[in-house]
């Protein structure tokens, strides 16, 4: 009927066929997962493109696109396509509540996986088995107590870090925050959780710069299905340079953990010489979050020099970037609005009065406000805009099942702006967070730090770091800035969630009277 085929053809007619016959049997074979796919609303998808209307140039479509597609869906689950992999967005609280705490969706989405390559298994990218093991291990250095004997730490460099923006004082050129707070963060978590002072030696900057490169490079793969098969990754990772910025990264982590290996020999040492009543709740008041991996390690086997080096950069990454994100957010923010800007000091001035003493526990629980202004600020802008969670197993959510083998896909950012959660969900206002407002909603309406049995350990050291950092810098400065919060536009950098050209601000010497005085002073 074709008449005879030439040897082009053949070859050409004979790889359709066998891209058709692979096909047919993927689908045959995947019949059960694709019927409840298919189950699910979303729009259109088209064989191995996926759904092309979530192909995006920029990180404000994609986030536009996931915002469009919850209001248009009436904000059920809406699937989607890329490439082979299927995602399921969903962003209902009470769906977003029976997701995270689900056993059978622990495991992280392929986003983690291609972070792996930088912070290997540790807590934010571990298989659950490892994750478990971990966080049993590493929970002793994020209880309370253990966090109380850091504010020597936090009162330290953040004292340092008022010295530096001191040069910037009543300058009318705004300066960008940002260099200044994530040097401060990673110096802080370095010390608080590793006993490690970074000084002239190490190449901070250059570190954290890599670091952003690194991670930017990854999370864009994430729009690449063609390199989500290992061999394909490895020869991108190959021919990029990926592979060489990943063995450079390792220095500082290698470096430090070496160093802090001689001083845990030295203290297991020094504790043999202890007096029987030096108990043991004694002994663990000098015990770090390194020092915690070491002990680890020594008692077993199966946790690896690989282990602790996971953990040691995962701490280094998430526990400096995160923080310093929301704190220049919440900075610009109380720059944006004065009136709550001074809210704010009132409250610190009513605890602290106007004395320079380093801040206490105590001084942290009485600042409500200030949290309502940091989570308001993790509402707006949470740190981790997109995260996700693969199925093992079907998931009865609300009204659909999401079938085993999907990607979850959990957005925080937009979960918190919608308006019937929110209103009027684009304006900065702590006052959703008052005592009253937070009772009228679900509690899986807020998710800046996840939730579940797999959400942020370190939450209460962020809140712990991010109310005395604020407060030391508005206890000394007044912020300002010309830019409108309708000005913000935001990207996504190294996992994280970003400002567009940066966190300009300028600052001013701090009259240390509470507003309302200020305020009657200037009518007299």
């Amino acid at each position: 009927m074709f008449g005879k085929l030439s040897s082009p053809e053949l070859i050409i007619y004979t790889f359709v066929a066998l891209i058709l016959a692979l096909w047919f049997h993927w689908r045959w074979k995947h019949r059960y997962f694709l019927d409840l796919a298919e189950k699910l609303p979303g729009p259109p998808s088209y064989p191995l493109i996926g759904t092309t209307s979530m192909f995006t140039h920029t990180y404000d479509e994609t986030i536009a696109k996931l915002k469009e597609n919850a209001e248009q869906y009436n904000y059920e689950p809406v699937g989607t396509w890329i490439g082979p992999i299927h995602y399921v967005s969903v962003v209902k609280p009470e769906d977003i509540q029976i997701v995270l705490n689900n056993s059978r969706a622990l495991e992280k989405g392929q986003l983690y996986s291609f972070l792996k390559s930088l912070l290997g298994e540790g807590l934010l990218t571990a298989s659950v088995d490892r994750w478990r093991k971990h966080r049993r291990i590493i929970s002793y250095a994020f209880n309370v107590k253990f966090l109380e004997q850091l504010y020597p730490v936090f009162n330290e460099k953040n004292k340092i870090l008022v010295k530096n923006l001191r040069k910037n004082i009543n300058s009318t050129q705004p300066f960008d925050l940002w260099d200044y707070i994530i040097s401060t963060t990673f110096d802080t978590i370095c010390q608080t959780a590793m006993d490690y002072r970074i000084n002239e030696k190490h190449n901070k900057t250059e570190f954290l710069d890599l670091m952003t490169t690194i991670a930017n490079q990854l999370v864009k793969t994430v729009n690449r299905p063609y390199l989500y098969p290992s061999l394909f990754f490895s020869i991108y990772r190959s021919m990029s340079g990926l592979g060489e910025k990943l063995e450079l990264i390792n220095k500082l982590p290698l470096q430090l953990i070496d160093e802090k290996k001689i001083d845990f020999r030295s203290k297991i040492v020094e504790s043999d010489s202890y007096p029987e009543e030096f108990t043991n709740e004694k002994k663990n008041k000098f015990k770090t979050f390194i020092d915690t991996l070491l002990e680890a390690s020594e008692n077993d086997p199966d946790f690896t020099n690989a282990d602790i080096r996971d953990e040691v950069i995962t701490m280094m990454f998430a526990g400096s970037d995160t923080n310093a994100t929301t704190e220049c957010f919440c900075l610009l923010l109380l720059a944006i609005h004065q009136d709550i800007q001074d809210e704010v000091y009132d409250e610190i001035y009513n605890v602290v009065r106007d004395s320079d003493r380093e801040l206490t526990p105590e001084d942290t629980a009485n600042f409500s406000y200030l949290e309502q202004v940091i989570k308001e600020t993790l509402r707006m802008y949470p740190t981790i805009s997109v995260f996700t969670r693969q199925l093992v197993e079907d998931v009865k959510v609300t009204n659909y099942v999401l079938p085993r083998g999907a990607s979850v896909t959990i957005s925080p950012i937009v979960t918190h702006h919608c308006p019937h959660l929110y209103p009027n969900p684009e304006a900065f206002n702590p006052d959703n967070f008052s005592i009253e407002n937070v009772a009228k909603r679900h509690k899986y309406s807020y998710i800046a730090f996840s939730g579940g049995p797999r959400g942020c350990i370190g939450m209460k050291y962020a809140m712990i770091s991010m109310k005395l950092m604020i407060t030391e810098i508005l206890r000394n400065f007044s912020v300002h800035t010309d830019i409108k919060l309708s000005d913000v536009r935001i990207k996504m950098n190294d996992a994280f969630t970003r400002k567009v050209g940066g966190y300009p601000i300028t600052i001013r010497p701090r009259d240390r009277r509470p507003s309302y005085v200020r305020r009657n002073t200037r009518v007299a």
